[in-house]
């Protein structure tokens, strides 16, 4: 049996389910995605929710667009995408869903950012026959690094080049002056912080300026609000004399710290700030006790340099 659910219905079935489902991609939990639609306006949301009797056993929040449907959370701020199930209900999901949205007139699924385990892409795998044209294509590629239980371990995982230019680098910041690292994690302690990201995110390349619209900025400040609101917000500053040069937005969610984005001070490049408030936010993440640094989509030279692995990305076409 097929649902269509509102925002908080999804929320309801989150707090149904968390303790007992596996919602790794935090990018489909209800309040990213509601805040994704409120301020970027993807599609019609379409949230489909599948039922046992009277049992949910799975979700896939969508959009329509004509006779498409794509995953509700925008491929621009929501690095990885999925459905939503039950442990081991993911093809009888995929199926139900596959036959409720035929019946509503769509005929093609674009699914994008695609993790290789995606549970989507295993429960495709096991419908025979699978339902009309399948095409899997590379979308792009995100870089993870596991975290040992210290900043010393981390450092021999590193090349020996790397381990000295990090060492390098901290050291010579140090002649900056007064220097901080800090990183607020709740509501009560955000005051200004979310304006001083916002600037050093605006002044930090032309490009990354004309991202950050009214609406973007809307979208980053109640994020990093729902953040805080949910434990998971770690919005890090690297100050110099009490005054903050960079800054990067991570979360933690289930052992793993997500660099979503970052900023800093270009009068400060030359100290490599941008950098070190990266690498002293995997300090921090490993003294926080989580073992896996994501530093999310994109190919920057730096993720590998700081340890990070490439994994391939997958946009999935399906005519049904």
């Amino acid at each position: 049996m097929v649902r269509i659910e509102s925002f908080d219905g999804l929320h309801d079935l989150w707090i149904q389910t968390r303790a007992t489902w596996p919602w790794p991609c935090l990018f489909v939990l209800p309040f990213w995605l509601e805040n994704v639609h409120r301020h970027l306006r993807t599609g019609e949301p379409h949230i489909v929710t599948v039922h046992d009797g009277r049992t949910p056993i799975g979700c896939m929040p969508l959009s329509i667009g004509g006779s498409t449907a794509r995953f509700l959370g925008a491929p621009e701020v929501c690095d990885y995408q999925d459905l939503i199930s039950a442990p081991g209900r993911q093809q009888q999901v995929l199926e139900t869903v596959l036959a409720h949205l035929v019946g509503q007139g769509i005929r093609r699924l674009d699914l994008r950012t695609l993790q290789p385990n995606a549970l989507v892409l295993e429960a495709l795998a096991t419908i025979s026959p699978q339902p009309g044209n399948t095409e899997l294509s590379p979308d792009e590629v995100a870089y993870a690094a596991l975290l040992p239980d210290s900043w010393e371990g981390y450092l021999l995982q590193l090349d020996g080049k790397q381990r000295h230019e990090v060492r390098r680098k901290l050291r010579r910041l140090d002649n900056l002056g007064r220097i901080g690292y800090r990183c607020i994690d709740t509501r009560a302690a955000l005051g200004a912080a979310v304006d001083a990201f916002i600037a050093l995110f605006r002044a930090n390349r032309p490009e990354k300026a004309a991202f950050m619209s009214a609406a973007v900025e809307g979208y980053f400040r109640d994020l990093i609000r729902g953040l805080a609101d949910r434990h998971m917000l770690r919005l890090c500053f690297l100050d110099v004399n009490d005054r903050p040069v960079a800054s990067v937005l991570c979360f933690d969610y289930l052992g793993t710290r997500y660099l979503y984005n970052s900023g800093y001070d270009e009068r400060f490049e030359s100290w490599s700030v941008g950098a070190l408030s990266k690498i002293l936010s995997i300090r921090n993440a490993i003294e926080a006790g989580c073992r896996r640094y994501d530093f999310l989509k994109g190919a920057e030279v730096y993720k590998k340099r700081l340890g990070g692995m490439e994994t391939q990305l997958y946009r999935c076409m399906l005519e049904i």
